[in-house]
């Protein structure tokens, strides 16, 4: 196993965030009245039956919406209102005691256009609408709401094009008590962080890290039923899910080809849960995991069964946000799978039993030096990720021995633009190397990105 040297850098990254983490370091000094990015709301409409029964102390719990609570500049904060549509993504946001006055029929969506141009080299400069996203939701009771989201990707989907069109979520939320609430659907899994929070007018970088393409599979979404709410700072998700499709794995992007979307098949299923802490406003620790085997009945692949943990946090504080993310992942009987996928793909590699990265990013927003800045930011912002899809390859009785290529670095340093929170103009430098020597590539990327 190669993992000593860059398991060390990852590891001096978490301590940072960890120390910076403690409640003595982050409870002074943050307004309380701070909003999420959605922050500007028009006024509210006119409400559609009672209220939603809430205990009275909901209103002193942080709300950690598409932005965690800390990175809104005050100017902005002041604009008023909490969110401005009922998002039900995340439960956070469906609980909040501000959502209240809102009623009925809500749209809203998001959507980034990227350009990637490759320094040196023979690779083209592409500029691409990489997705428009739609929302649609209904609160057809106090408890009794609907969320979805249909997702467009590239613009045009033909038979000679790579484009799709997609229900990324359609989920019913039977809303009883704060602590206790029932989804079924089709949903966002909830592990990592860009998985859950994966408007791309919230990150910074015009691509998302590897750690949330190749480990953690984003976005990933599946059928899900199950139960969320919420008690204090904690907040929590647990739902049962069908499990994945071993024969969808590879060697370079790990179970991401494992995803079930449509015609999904339901002989195996698992468990996906998770917990948030939010003990004080700007921060946030959360725990996440998924079991479940992934088999779907053919006696040929054996008893694979997949493993994911993940910790991830983001905690901001005078104007600096440190956000950082660990994602590991185990697939049991990894041995016989492998023996039946070479004889399918004999080129692509064997799948690897153990999976992990993780990145540490930093940033600052410059305005905040300014007295008055209407709300704008300008976050310059460094990333350090690290990814293996191939930490631990066996040999399976047939020679096989990891693939070149899977244990990938990268170096992102840049600026997001928010003229509003809704807004972002992303510019950014990426380098990229690989475990292959003479493997560096430099890249510029920029992104226009937006929600509503």
């Amino acid at each position: 196993m190669k993992t000593g040297h860059w398991r060390c850098g990852l590891a001096v990254g978490w301590l940072a965030v960890l120390s910076l983490g403690t409640p003595s370091a982050l409870a002074q000094g943050v307004a309380p009245d701070a909003g999420p990015a959605a922050a500007s709301v028009g006024p509210a409409a006119a409400p559609v039956g009672p209220a939603i029964d809430l205990a009275p102390e909901d209103d002193d719990i942080p709300m950690q919406s598409q932005m965690v609570l800390g990175d809104a500049p005050k100017s902005a904060s002041r604009k008023g209102g909490a969110v401005s549509l009922p998002r039900q993504s995340q439960i956070d946001v469906a609980l909040d005691a501000r959502t209240n006055k809102l009623r009925g029929a809500a749209v809203g969506g998001y959507g980034e256009a990227i350009l990637n141009a490759p320094i040196g080299g023979n690779q083209p400069t592409v500029v691409d609408l990489r997705r428009t996203v739609l929302f649609f939701g209904y609160n057809f009771t106090d408890h009794i709401r609907f969320f979805s989201e249909v997702e467009y990707e590239h613009a045009l989907t033909t038979s000679g094009t790579n484009g799709e069109v997609g229900v990324e979520q359609a989920l019913l939320d039977f809303m009883f008590r704060r602590w206790l609430n029932f989804r079924v659907g089709m949903g966002v899994m909830p592990v990592g962080l860009i998985n859950i929070y994966h408007e791309p007018s919230t990150f910074n970088g015009a691509e998302r890290p590897d750690a949330d393409l190749l480990i953690v599979p984003s976005t990933w979404q599946q059928i899900v039923a199950g139960v969320y709410g919420a008690a204090g700072p904690l907040r929590y998700q647990l739902y049962v899910t069908p499990g994945m499709r071993a024969e969808g794995f590879t060697a370079d992007a790990g179970i991401r080809g494992g995803r079930q979307e449509t015609d999904i098949r339901a002989r195996d299923w698992g468990l996906v849960g998770r917990v948030d802490y939010s003990p004080f406003l700007g921060g946030n620790l959360g725990l996440s995991g998924y079991w479940g085997r992934a088999g779907q009945g053919d006696p040929n692949l054996g008893d694979v069964a997949v493993t994911v943990a993940a910790i991830d946090t983001k905690l901001s504080r005078f104007g600096l946000t440190l956000r950082g993310q660990l994602s590991y992942i185990y697939i049991s009987d990894v041995e016989r799978l492998n023996q039946v996928l070479v004889l399918a793909r004999p080129a692509s590699g064997p799948v690897s039993r153990q999976l992990l990265g993780g990145y540490v990013e930093l940033s600052y927003d410059l305005l905040r030096l300014l007295p008055r800045n209407e709300g704008m930011q300008l976050q310059v912002f460094g990333r350090y990720e690290r990814t293996d899809t191939q930490l631990d390859v066996v040999g399976s009785g047939l020679g096989l021995v990891r693939k070149a290529g899977n244990d990938r670095t990268v170096y992102t340093a840049g600026l997001t633009f928010r003229p509003i929170l809704e807004v972002a103009l992303k510019l950014d430098y990426q380098h990229r190397f690989t475990d292959v020597s003479g493997s560096n590539t430099n890249q510029i990327n920029v992104a226009v990105a937006y929600q509503f």
